[in-house]
């Protein structure tokens, strides 16, 4: 008697095993065609993904670059994965040893390519400018353009008066070490180290500055003036005492280095034609504070600001080491002076 049932189980079997092999081959086959170009000899590439590129428009961009086989393929994973919306733009280094889904994480997790630059204390805008033009992708110029005209909002804004400024984010700018994703343009950039200022700049620090007889744009201006004077910590609240004695006694700042700050270039040696030079920031010749700060000092120089030494020092002078002799009088700081000449 022919045995139906066992007939069609035997037909199942090998149905399920047929299907078993297809799926194999579909699954070796997928992983080929989506997998890495070339195992062998990598190449990598920088691609840019631009703002608004749709999937089917980055698959051509891979296709042409040869980083995968053909733009269907990273179209079909992408809306397999449900990943059509969250691509990201930015720059990002791929090669032909990625699989298709490898670049789709990447795209996904934006993985850019970044770039590190560390601003010292006491840059000045310009100075910045200049550091990131070697890194950046834009020129010192375009960056110094958007530094003129940007006054990014920020809590602090109100009280800064741009009159009479240079820059009128001068001296928030905070000095940092940066991971910048390339491409970054000079705006985000400013406004990054705009929000760092305002991070570094804890409740301590604003309470001291609101119970200070100073805004919070004169106590960053004196510490730019500290920073600019200053090559030994120690010497910060030293320094910033002179200050607040001289601004307390109505007396001319006399600081070189708010000469130095409008001069076109750096000097070794200011000459006596620049004291005369006619500017806001000229204080030998006005009173007062200059109009903002001279540079974009750190922490310890805020902190000295805020938290000056008591002394009756009224004048100091550099020494050749970038140590200062500090003195009341006029009388002893003529006499130190002298005292090293001979």
């Amino acid at each position: 008697m022919f045995d139906f049932q066992s007939r069609n189980r035997n037909l199942a079997a090998v149905v399920i095993m047929i299907l078993f092999i297809l799926t194999l081959t579909s699954i070796s086959y997928l992983q080929k065609w989506t997998g890495p170009v070339d195992r062998g000899a990598v190449s990598a590439y920088e691609v840019e993904v631009k703002s608004g590129a749709s999937s089917g428009q980055i698959a051509n961009l891979l296709f042409e670059k040869k980083l995968i086989r053909h733009p269907f393929l990273f179209k079909a994973l992408v809306r397999f994965k449900g990943v059509e919306n969250k691509l990201r733009a930015g720059y990002y280094r791929l090669s032909t040893g990625m699989s298709i889904d490898e670049m789709i994480d990447k795209l996904v997790s934006n993985e850019v390519i970044t770039y590190q630059v560390t601003i010292p204390e006491g840059y000045t805008v310009e100075e910045i400018g200049d550091k990131l033009s070697k890194k950046a992708g834009f020129s010192k110029k375009q960056f110094l353009t958007v530094a003129e005209e940007l006054k990014a909002e920020f809590s602090f804004a109100e009280e800064i008066d741009v009159k009479h400024r240079k820059y009128p984010l001068e001296g928030y700018l905070f000095p940092e070490t940066y991971s910048i994703p390339k491409g970054t343009a000079p705006e985000n950039i400013i406004k990054l180290m705009v929000g760092q200022f305002k991070e570094k700049l804890i409740d301590k620090l604003i309470t001291e500055v609101k119970q200070s007889k100073y805004s919070l744009d004169e106590i960053i201006t004196i510490a730019s003036l500290v920073e600019a004077e200053v090559k030994y910590d120690k010497e910060r609240r030293l320094i910033a005492g002179v200050i607040h004695n001289r601004l307390n006694k109505n007396m001319l700042l006399q600081i070189d280095a708010t000469i130095q700050y409008i001069l076109p270039e750096h000097k070794e040696q200011i000459l006596y034609k620049d004291l005369a030079l006619d500017s806001p920031y000229n204080t030998y010749q006005r009173l007062g504070l200059p109009p903002g700060p001279i540079n974009n000092p750190g922490l310890a120089s805020i902190r000295a600001a805020l938290n000056p030494a008591e002394t009756d020092y009224l004048y100091y002078f550099a020494l050749e080491d970038g140590s200062h002799k500090f003195s009341e009088t006029y009388q002893e700081h003529l006499r130190l002076q002298n005292k090293l000449k001979y």
